[in-house]
């Protein structure tokens, strides 16, 4: 039985006319010659198609770093 991977996933934007293709950020990883990273590419109007690959070290630090000051970070508009 083959079991099925997800390859790219794309997180929603908050627009109600939310596109998974054009409204949103897609992660997945990206195998390239030199190693595996995973890649982040902004799909929506903010973002307009940049990419930034980060190694999965890099990914896990970005994690714990936003966990630990993300409520100081929050203020309202």
């Amino acid at each position: 039985m083959n079991k099925e991977i997800v390859t790219k996933v794309s997180i929603k934007s908050n627009k109600s006319d939310w596109n998974p293709i054009y409204n949103s950020i897609q992660v997945g990883p990206a195998d390239e010659a030199a190693g595996s990273f995973l890649r982040i590419t902004g799909e929506d109007e903010q973002n307009g198609g940049n990419i930034i690959d980060l190694d999965w070290d890099e990914w896990d630090t970005l994690v714990e770093v936003v966990a630990k000051y993300r409520k100081d970070w929050e203020w309202e508009l």
